[in-house]
């Protein structure tokens, strides 16, 4: 098909939107002159602007940015140019009469076009952009956040979002995201307040659920420019209080007595049981563990030591985790048995972390509901504070923000030992 039609001696391209495309492009009929009076001419002309169009229409459909929300970012990001907030038709009915004359005034001084006439007045009103679909433009809009993450640690990086997103339809329903009003976002909180009274739920997960709603719906109006305040939508929405339980640590007799016993753990896997020593002795978690590459460990030095840093493909939690670990006690012994790190579970620290969990509750190995694997980390930070470590070499090797300014390199290798020989576990 080359979708030709003549008139008047000149061809035309001339093509009906095709039904699976209707929802992106909302035109019946696309058709232009092809400047052209000759057959020919106009069927390889055709045929060019038929592959555009065609490519176009695969790339609405990738990005799922229709027609309509595309000519209402643009006319209001003329709007803004121009040096009005762009305010849809409606919505500039409801403003005080002077104020429009006010905007009748200026196009008239300033003799503007028909398009910039359309972004004073408010022509394009928002796009009807459900809340559902809104959360797969927020992933659209946030790529850079995921550039250097593995496809675990985006996993975990989407699915917050998609609760939250998936709970808040669950209370106000699958609205347009412009039809948000304060009260939607008060009845969220009541709703989450219930929940906590009834489910024994905390307040932390509520106020995580809100801050990432939060996030999705301001990326979205800001890239779109809906008119949408979302200051006031959010205006002290989170919840006051904390009654979230804290990771207990634990005593260091009992690391080495219960948690490294080899006798209790002959049930676990090797590989799992000497990555359960090297967190225990170094503080590093099992997410940071199991992404050493075998590159970052150094064990033919005269000071072995581990490199847990971010690469392409795999981000850390933040930038301070970036740091080098000297290797001493049950540590070094773990990396000695695994020297090209731990591969059975490279990248799969959620698949370390709940086989470790489950077999430690199961033989009754956690003194209590508070205590988690995670508790290793606060254990080492106890150890660390106990023997009056310095604060920039705590922070060192700890992976924390260091509070004070900071000068030249930080600790050497061998001055970090000297601190991990003395907060080494020792049976």
């Amino acid at each position: 098909m080359i979708y030709l039609i003549r008139r008047a001696d000149t061809y035309y391209f001339n093509r009906r939107i095709p039904e699976d495309y209707r929802e992106y492009d909302t035109r019946d009929i696309v058709r232009f002159s092809l400047k052209t009076r000759d057959y020919k001419t106009a069927c390889r002309r055709a045929l060019a602007e038929n592959d555009k169009l065609e490519a176009y229409w695969k790339t609405l459909i990738f990005t799922g940015q229709g027609q309509a929300e595309k000519e209402y970012t643009t006319i209001a990001e003329r709007a803004k140019l121009l040096g009005y907030p762009y305010m849809p038709v409606d919505n500039l009915a409801s403003i005080a009469i002077e104020q429009i004359v006010q905007r009748l005034i200026h196009i008239d001084k300033e003799k503007y076009n028909d398009k910039q006439t359309e972004a004073v007045l408010g022509k394009a009103r928002p796009p009807s952009l459900e809340l559902q679909h809104a959360l797969e433009r927020y992933f659209e809009y946030s790529r850079d956040a995921i550039i250097n993450k593995s496809q675990n640690q985006i996993r975990k990086w989407k699915n917050p979002r998609i609760k939250a997103m998936a709970n808040f339809i669950k209370c106000v329903g699958n609205k347009p995201i412009h039809m948000l009003t304060r009260e939607d976002t008060l009845k969220f909180r009541d709703w989450w307040i219930g929940r906590i009274k009834n489910e024994n739920l905390v307040i932390a997960s509520a106020n995580k659920d809100m801050i990432h709603f939060k996030s999705v719906i301001t990326t979205v109006v800001e890239n779109l420019k809906i008119d949408l305040d979302t200051e006031h939508l959010f205006k002290k929405i989170l919840i006051v209080g904390d009654d979230s339980e804290r990771r207990l640590p634990f005593e260091n007799e009992y690391i080495v007595n219960t948690l490294l016993n080899a006798e209790k753990l002959k049930g676990l896997n090797e590989q799992a049981r000497w990555a359960l020593h090297a967190f225990a002795e170094t503080g590093a978690g099992f997410n940071e563990l199991t992404g050493l590459l075998p590159e970052d460990i150094t064990l033919d030095a005269d000071i072995p030591f581990i490199h847990i840093r971010p690469r392409k493909g795999r981000s850390l939690k933040t930038k301070f985790r970036n740091r080098i670990i000297p290797l001493v006690g049950y540590a070094l012994d773990a990396f000695k048995a695994c020297p090209n790190g731990f591969t059975q579970y490279h990248d799969r620290p959620d698949s370390l972390s709940g086989l470790v969990s489950k077999y430690l509750r199961d033989n009754g190995m956690l003194p209590s509901e508070q205590h988690t694997i995670y508790s290793l980390r606060h254990s080492f930070q106890d150890r660390l504070l106990s023997v009056n470590t310095p604060d920039r070499i705590q922070a060192d090797l700890m992976g924390h923000k260091f509070s004070r300014p900071r000068y030249g390199d930080g600790a050497t290798l061998a001055h970090k030992l000297e601190w991990m020989e003395k907060v080494r576990l020792k049976e």
